[in-house]
């Protein structure tokens, strides 16, 4: 599963939108987040296996104004070892309506069961079976997802399972829709199993549907039959098994763009306007196939391999096998789609189809198995398609994730003591899990590593595994031990924390180089780290290897001159903090202009930041025109001092990147620039202008905020000329820029933008409106409450219902207090004429606050998430 690509922080969400340095979500500053210490957790251990489930046919059929799956599933056993007479099965909120044996003969023999937690189906089997026998039973029930307590995670929102989006058609700009989402353990939502990730099937589904609608699910669409009363039934079948919580179900009105792999469909569903665009969609997937197919030395190995998009998904994208889902972010035009390419996610997801389908972690404990082998996929990728500079960028923001993260949480990578499985879905199993994975590459080498992945694939396939399994497999192929790797990195916490110093003595002709690892070793290993040291003296350059053991080592080499650069982890694979004490500016300046990796300018740049010095400002006003967008990106945001010192020449630059960068993020990072840093002349504005024409919206958005800043009258002016523009990002900078604004016309951009988006992306439109209304007449407020209130009940994640029950309860707030404030003035007013007008006024403000409290009293009705209720019922509480 890929985690969202938009992440949470604090309470706030912004969905795909290019809000300038003053709007962004305020940056940790990571020296003063103190990391607190972990509370006891339980043990969390593999499922235990009693019966093995090894086939699910399902038929199944929906009733769209419940939201009920009407289901009758037949499921294969055999105890997986020891004998047994019982059967427990993950079932959640059904209604059980009859369990029986199917004989081989194909009588049904009824059997007693107990239901009682709505959990958990007990079924006493009508005798005892060994691991020789199989035993099939059928369970007649009806699944009834939205009447589950909902809950959920940062990563998956929710975890009811089975989703009704938009079932009674009530949202005019929404599609009517039904999809799945079996991970963590939702899969028994829709259908009983044993919901483990250790458990394998295969599958068949009947799904029963309108005629109007297309169907999805893992496998082969092998027939379709016409009911001849407006429904039809899809066939789908899977042959090869996996683990349950890869089972899928989508239905929807969707075009199929069919291409293919070698002997294989390759499809991709998207709603129909986006029908031409699908490909773009789903960027270079049968390449895809072949790059990883051969760098793995492991076919592909499924029936096909098709993707869909569907709304209010919740999460990013998940990789049910053969079947997989995608949010809404990754749907649109090709316009839409320069700024926001899905590439990474479909890489993501489709070498999940290794690593996670084909052999698929044992517990969530090993969650690593599957996600760090995704995440490193994204890279995999990216260097063969785009080179290793662009992967190593990747690169460095996955240790940037990992990094601020473990300012608040270090854990180890393999946990076996966890609060809640969800909690695995964090920046440890994605990006240090990737990161690690990279350091095992580079240590091992090419040729060992991907040996060492074709076989642990190979020998796996189709099973459950834990980490010595991929342990065991480089050791094979590497012949060495390699627990020292594992230990280190997989089964313990933190990073190292390295301070390197350098010191020359010309009389010895000794380059001494002093590593200290300064991690809390109470915590986090010392590690064993092996890493290159370039010296770069006037005769040329020279590698050495070291390996660093100790808590302070000095390490020293001969050379006949001073070096002029130290380059220490040369290859730049190391997942570290890193205080790295060159001697002068000139060394830095050299490294960036000799170093071939990212990281080498990356490190060079960001050291130069401080300095005032003129070698410094030009290194980094030449970084503005490197080859690559991301050191051109990264740049600007070093120009500080070059922007105080240089303000003629850096706008100059800034103007000409503004204008003319390839890279659309280039484009959008220098007009922030110009906003932040620089007087708001009329040549600036004219950046502004001739932006609002840009190809990317996201360029489009920066330029009108700076129009705004700069011109207020006329960013106004193009704010309604853009309104008609359905694109998250201009939406949620119109959205921004009225936020502030007084006047009353703007509530029908907010009504009419926020029936255009739905998902992730209606945050920021929701917490703009909410930031409008209150400062909005009454009238204003009352036209609101309809908007917050839907919000409040029909968003999929809770955090998006949070903030449409913070729009009503902060609106609630304001009246009390004006109520307030308006009766001391009845009381206080002498005047009969003006205590008339006070009194309508209350009476006013008591009817708003009447629909108010209405509109909550249904928004309890109807939400299951007790932190939500709790919030409402305290606020209400008060007052």
């Amino acid at each position: 599963m890929r985690k969202s690509s938009i992440v949470i922080l604090s309470s706030l969400f912004l969905a795909s939108c290019s809000l300038l340095n003053k709007n962004k979500i305020e940056e940790v500053n990571l020296d003063e987040v103190i990391v607190t210490p972990a509370k006891k957790l339980d043990y969390q251990p593999s499922e235990t296996r009693i019966n093995d489930l090894l086939h699910t046919k399902l038929d199944v059929k929906f009733d769209w104004t419940k939201a009920h799956l009407h289901g009758i599933a037949h499921l294969t056993f055999k105890p997986y070892f020891l004998p047994t007479d019982s059967l427990t099965l993950d079932a959640k909120g059904f209604e059980v309506k009859e369990v029986v044996l199917i004989t081989p003969e194909g009588s049904e023999v009824p059997l007693k069961y107990e239901y009682k937690d709505k959990l958990h189906l007990n079924i006493n089997l009508d005798k005892t079976y060994t691991r020789n026998d199989t035993y099939q039973i059928s369970i007649n029930y009806i699944a009834k997802p939205n009447e589950l307590e909902d809950g959920g995670s940062a990563a998956i929102t929710s975890d009811k399972g089975l989703y009704f989006i938009n079932p009674n058609g009530e949202e005019t700009n929404k599609p009517k829709q039904i999809w799945t989402q079996g991970e963590t353990e939702a899969s028994s939502c829709w259908f009983p199993t044993i919901d483990a990730p250790n458990e394998k099937m295969t599958q068949e589904i009947y799904m029963t549907v309108d005629t109007q609608y297309v169907t999805l699910s893992n496998g082969i669409l092998m027939f379709q039959t016409d009911n001849g009363d407006g429904t039809r039934t899809d066939y789908w079948k899977q042959k090869l098994p996996h683990a349950p919580y890869l089972a899928m179900m989508a239905v929807g009105d969707f075009a199929i763009v069919e291409d293919s792999w070698k002997s294989i469909g390759v499809n991709y569903y998207v709603e129909p306007k986006f029908e031409p665009y699908a490909k773009q969609i789903f960027p270079h997937t049968p390449e895809m196939l072949t790059f990883f197919s051969e760098r793995l030395g492991v076919e592909y190995p499924w029936e096909k391999y098709d993707q869909i998009v569907v709304r209010d998904y919740v999460s990013g994208a998940m990789e049910n096998t053969t079947g997989v889902i995608f949010g809404e972010f990754a749907q649109g035009d090709s316009r839409y789609l320069i700024d926001n390419s899905a590439e990474d996610v479909v890489s993501h997801e489709l070498f999940h189809h290794w690593f996670g389908d084909l052999v698929t972690c044992e517990s969530w404990s090993n969650l690593p198995l599957n996600e760090s082998f995704a995440t490193y996929g994204e890279y995999l990728w990216r260097e063969y398609k785009n080179g290793k500079t662009w992967a190593d960028y990747h690169n460095a923001q996955d240790l940037k994730s990992y990094l601020r993260e473990s300012k608040r949480k270090q854990v180890d990578m393999i946990r076996f003591y966890y609060d809640q499985k969800e909690d695995m879905f964090d920046s440890h199993s994605y990006a240090k899990g990737g990161r690690i994975l990279h350091m095992l590459r580079t240590i091992l080498g090419e040729e060992v590593f991907f040996e060492g992945l074709r076989v642990y694939l190979e020998d796996n396939k189709f099973q459950a595994v834990e980490i010595h399994q991929l342990r065991l497999a480089m050791e094979k192929v590497s012949g060495q031990d390699l627990n020292w790797f594992f230990n280190q990195w997989f089964l313990s916490s933190g990073h190292p924390v390295l301070k390197i110093d350098y010191a020359y003595d010309k009389d010895l002709k000794l380059q001494f180089v002093t590593v200290e690892q300064n991690q809390n070793l109470k915590n986090t290993p010392l590690y064993r780290l092996p890493v290159a040291i370039d010296i770069y003296t006037e005769s040329g350059v020279k590698r050495h290897n070291i390996v660093v053991t100790e808590k302070r080592q000095i390490f020293e080499f001969k050379t006949e001159s001073a070096p002029t650069l130290v380059n220490f982890d040369a290859q730049k694979y190391l997942l570290c903090e890193k205080e790295d004490n060159k001697g002068s500016i000139k060394e830095w300046i050299k490294l960036y202009e000799v170093g071939t990796l990212y990281d080498d300018k990356k490190e060079a740049l960001t050291a130069l930041i401080d300095t005032k010095d003129t070698l410094a400002i030009q290194t980094i006003m030449k970084a503005t025109n490197d080859e690559f967008w991301g050191i051109r990106l990264l740049a600007i945001d070093c120009m500080e001092n070059a922007t105080k010192l240089k303000m003629g020449a850096t706008r100059s630059r800034l103007i000409e990147m503004a204008k003319n960068d390839e890279n659309s993020s280039v484009r959008a990072k220098a007009i922030e620039w110009l906003i932040e840093e620089f007087e708001q002349t009329n040549e600036v504005k004219s950046v502004y202008s001739s932006g609002l024409n840009d190809s990317s919206y996201v360029v489009v958005g920066s330029s009108l905020y700076g129009l705004y800043e700069s011109d207020k009258e006329r960013g106004l002016a193009a704010a309604k000329q853009l309104e008609a523009i359905d694109n998250i990002d201009i939406m949620s900078t119109i959205s921004l820029i009225y936020s502030t604004e007084s006047d009353e016309a703007h509530q029908t951009f907010y009504e009419s933008a926020m029936t255009k988006v739905s998902g992730f992306d209606r945050y920021a439109i929701l917490s703009g409106y909410a930031k409008y209304i209150k400062s909005q007449s009454l009238n204003s407020k009352e036209k609101s409450i309809p908007t917050f209130k839907n919000s409040a009940i029909i968003e999929n994640a809770w955090w998006m219902r949070i903030e449409g029950t913070n729009a009503l309860l902060e609106m609630r707030r304001t009246i009390l207090t004006d109520m307030e404030k308006t009766a001391k003035k009845i009381d206080n007013t002498v005047d009969e004429s003006v205590k008339t007008d006070l009194k309508n006024q209350h009476k006013q403000m008591q009817q708003v606050l009447n629909k108010i409290d209405d509109a909550l009293t249904e928004v309890k009705a109807k939400e299951s998430n007790s932190q939500i209720l709790e919030i409402i019922n305290k606020s209400m509480a008060k007052n």
